[in-house]
């Protein structure tokens, strides 16, 4: 775990999600798929917080919010932006794989938003989807996102090209890696999922499925232009992304995907 540590210690997350429109409508399509569960006092609580976009949202909508972090840096920063603004949020360094200092059977909502991106092994994502059904309550919900295998082999073609080899290429096919050392550290710790995949994983935890959001769309192939509205468009853009991001068909080529399932005791 220290080599992912190491990725994103000192990395300012909340600007990723708010620097161009492309990445501020993965945060918009995310809280929108979220809206109808995130109500005053829900306990909420996300595994893999980051520094606190969503958790310090959901506090401020009201909801009993509890934030886990396995990045000490970004724990920090957090705990920082709480205090900044005034806001009251339960907060944890730990590892999305095991929580025990969570109750079981304690929340109402578990989001996880980042840490399926780095789970590389089969038994880490079944730990952590396990750990998930362990603190929902009986038809909590769980809400977790990936990143597309299909759309990095894309990005591959479109942004490194160096990673365009036989090896590379099937090597993520078969396995959802890239341990190549062309590819930059991100790659390297990361873990691109099939959407099939993850509906897989989590029903064999025993939740079922509720929504499959393709939380990009094909939005990232054109984010030149997405980049480029005005205020106006970047809203009606996105009010017709959020109408068509349930298609079946944009799953795979989109950069992240949400899957949103309840919990059947």
């Amino acid at each position: 775990m220290q080599e992912l540590i190491d990725q994103y210690t000192g990395v300012d997350e909340d600007s990723r999600l708010t620097r161009q429109y492309i990445a501020q409508m993965e945060f918009d399509t995310t809280m929108d798929a979220l809206k109808a569960y995130l109500v005053p006092n829900v306990k909420v609580i996300e595994l893999g917080a980051a520094t606190g976009r969503y958790s310090l949202n959901f506090a401020k909508i009201g909801c009993a919010t509890t934030a886990v972090e396995l990045v000490p840096d970004q724990v920090s920063i957090l705990k920082h932006k709480a205090k900044e603004q005034g806001l009251t949020l339960s907060i944890y360094e730990g590892n999305a794989c095991s929580v025990p200092f969570i109750e079981s059977n304690s929340h109402d909502l578990c989001v996880i938003l980042g840490p399926l991106y780095h789970l590389q092994t089969q038994e880490l994502r079944d730990q952590a989807i396990a750990e998930a059904y362990r603190i929902l309550k009986p038809n909590g919900v769980l809400a977790v996102a990936y990143i597309s295998r299909y759309f990095a082999a894309g990005m591959f073609a479109q942004q490194f090209p160096q990673l365009v080899t036989p090896e590379v290429l099937s090597t993520l096919l078969e396995s959802g890696l890239v341990p190549s050392p062309l590819a930059d550290g991100f790659f390297n710790v990361g873990y691109f999922a099939t959407p099939v995949e993850v509906e897989e994983l989590v029903s064999a935890h025993g939740f079922t499925k509720l929504r499959h959001v393709a939380t990009d769309g094909f939005n990232r192939y054109i984010s030149s232009g997405v980049n480029n509205f005005t205020p106006e468009q970047y809203q009606t853009w996105l009010s017709y992304h959020l109408k068509t991001c349930d298609e079946p068909s944009l799953l795979g080529s989109s950069n992240h995907g949400l899957l949103l399932a309840i919990k059947i005791s």
